[in-house]
């Protein structure tokens, strides 16, 4: 694709800093590697000295991908990552020199997460409910996210101040670190230690997705500038929605006071929506008065529709979002494929199942979405990933305890015993398990314990073949994983093949990264795909449905203005026709969804677009495409 003469203008500006205002479909991600590409083809600047900074490995890889296919990489190749991979590639770089952490930590990832970190802790300290201890890590992440935890006795005014020290001692015995503490210990690092050895040296530091660096996030930009390193960074204001994450569009919108010698540059031609769709967007997203002006315009040359539907239930929303599905096959020809559907949100899948019921009964091919999260978390699935863990690092102790943990006939008590044996003797849980494999240990005498420890350590020379392929290594494994059938082997080929994975390193980075919350699938999709909102954010499709847009569900319970810029997303994923539902009542599960109440059930639309001057809803049922 040509660059335009607006997207060209950032890239040939003098300025140090600049920042690109980008709204959704205006080719951000094109000015991007624009950018890069001149860097290393007119200006002469060696790609090692280039750093660029994603939030979605999605977006890694394809940037990645497109950069290998532009340049020569004899010369060397810019470092691409997300932001948490920049900061453990770091960590591990610089881990001697880092004494608040553990000594050859490791990365929990989610599983070790939910199944062990979490769990112990529920036991450590007596707590009944598991949903208590994910409040207490939420609230632990705030204050990392915040810079809250920069200040002193900050754990001491912890609202659970014995969870901190229950915590940081299972960290020091299990040896890990949390992937949502890895940007604000990278943070530590830039600031504790100004010799520490980065990546680079960075001349050019690329950030995209601006708009979504929280405090810390953006401490590291500022820490990375102050090392030398010139900031080209794009985003867009209207769509930070993730306030859960302490995000706020304050950081983009801020950045010429706060970044010094800086410029800033809007794109505004949209070439993803249409006309009519991409008006109404922004007759939604200019109530907000903070926003940063930028006056797109739509030059896909088409006209584009956009319908507001409303129905008595949602039986009657579902049959009618199929019935116009199928419309949309046959009279406009738009593939089932290059369709969204989406949903504020959908927990127990109480918005999803209905929808795909009719669908299904109106032979809809519904996208697969391969759910490598669960795949990963059954027995045989987690038993591979710490296989390799192991075999990575034998002296990786989350990856010991999984191992043991899902061999029949070793419990939590003979688990939990071991661990407190660790804690008694300031041992790391590997420790006392090599020890007891070398008889060093002796107060341990669970048969099944000792000949299961004897057996893991005897991985370590059967498969440890450096001659062995990843593919050879893995068909190996898979003689001692129980019950490990054809689609076990299907389901791990698929995996190495979407994610072109060629080591253990990368298996386990796509462990870590895949799994990573909020993450969209890679795969291509094979049907209508049906997802919440906050996922959506980087896909486009030709017909997009937003599925309940009624005042009790949008708003939902984050900042009204955070809301608006979530919908805004949603609508700007639509290319040709966006179809907005709201139902008049809900009944069964859906009945209680939102900020409903049981005095007056009557649901109405959405104030984002009840405010918005002559829109006229149609009654769903009467509507034809």
């Amino acid at each position: 694709m040509e660059l335009t003469e607006e997207q060209l203008t950032p890239i040939n500006s003098d300025s140090k800093n600049k920042l690109i205002l980008a709204g959704p479909g205006t080719g951000k991600s094109y000015t991007i590697l624009g950018f890069i590409l001149d860097l290393i083809n007119n200006k002469a600047v060696n790609p090692n000295n280039i750093i660029v900074l994603t939030f979605t490995r999605a977006a890694t890889a394809e940037l990645k991908k497109k950069i290998e296919e532009k340049i020569d990489s004899s010369k060397g190749l810019p470092g691409v990552f997300t932001l948490h991979g920049f900061a453990l590639r770091q960590l591990m770089k610089n881990s001697r020199n880092i004494k608040q952490l553990p000594d050859n930590f490791v990365i929990a990832d989610d599983y070790e997460e939910r199944q062990i970190i979490k769990e112990d802790l529920k036991k450590l300290l007596n707590i009944q409910h598991i949903d208590e201890v994910k409040e207490l890590f939420i609230r632990l992440s705030a204050n990392w996210e915040t810079l809250n935890a920069d200040r002193t006795g900050w754990e001491s005014n912890f609202d659970k101040p014995e969870f901190i020290g229950a915590w940081n001692r299972h960290r020091e015995i299990y040896g890990y670190v949390l992937r949502s503490e890895l940007v604000y210990q990278f943070k530590n690092l830039l600031v504790q230690e100004p010799k520490a050895n980065i990546d680079g040296p960075i001349h050019n530091l690329i950030v995209d997705e601006y708009q979504d660096l929280n405090r810390c996030d953006l401490l590291v930009v500022s820490k990375l500038i102050e090392r030398g390193a010139n900031i080209f960074c794009a985003g867009d204001d209207d769509q930070s929605i993730y306030g859960f994450r302490y995000a706020e569009p304050e950081g983009i919108r801020n950045f010429k006071n706060d970044i010094p010698l800086s410029k800033e540059f809007v794109i505004k031609e949209c070439r993803r929506c249409d006309k009519l769709i991409l008006d109404f967007a922004l007759k939604v997203i200019r109530q907000d008065y903070k926003r940063l002006p930028k006056d797109l315009i739509s030059v896909t040359g088409k006209e584009g529709e956009y319908h507001i539907l409303h129905f008595q239930d949602q039986l009657k929303e579902a049959d009618k979002i199929a019935e116009i599905i199928n419309s949309l096959k046959t009279i406009k020809n738009i593939q089932f494929n290059d369709i969204i559907i989406l949903l504020r949100n959908d927990r127990y899948n109480m918005f999803s199942n209905v929808i795909k019921d009719k669908l299904q009964k109106h032979q809809i091919p519904i996208s697969s979405d391969i759910d490598f999260n669960m795949f990963f978390d059954s027995p045989n699935g987690r038993y591979l990933v710490a296989m390799l863990k192991f075999l990575k690092n034998s002296e990786n102790d989350l990856a010991i305890r999984t191992l043991l943990q899902l061999t029949p006939g070793i419990g939590d008590v003979t688990i939990g015993s071991i661990y407190n044996y660790a804690d008694m003797n300031n041992l790391r849980f590997a420790k006392v398990i090599n020890e007891i494999n070398q008889g060093k240990v002796v107060e341990f005498h669970n048969h099944k314990l000792i000949d299961t420890i004897a057996e893991i350590m005897t991985y370590k020379d059967r498969f440890n073949n450096n001659d062995l392929n990843l593919s050879d290594l893995l068909k190996e494994l898979f003689s001692v994983i129980p019950n490990c059938g054809h689609d076990f082997i299907s389901y791990i080929d698929r995996f190495i093949k979407i994610f072109e994975i060629n080591s253990i390193d990368d298996f386990i980075y796509n462990i870590i990264e895949y799994l990573e919350p909020n993450q969209n699938n890679d795969v291509e999709p094979d049907g209508v795909r049906i997802m919440t909102m906050h996922k959506a954010k980087g896909l486009s499709a030709s017909a997009v449905f937003i599925v309940g847009v009624e005042d009790e569900i949008i708003p939902g319970r984050n900042k009204p203005e955070e809301e608006r810029r979530l919908l805004y997303v949603s609508l700007t994923r639509a290319r040709n026709y966006l179809f907005l539902t709201y139902c008049e009542g809900r009944s069964g599960q859906q009945h209680h969804s939102g900020h409903f109440s049981e005095t007056n059930t009557r649901r109405n639309i959405s104030r984002y677009i009840r405010d918005i001057p002559n829109i006229n809803p149609v009654v769903g049922e009467k509507f034809t495409l």
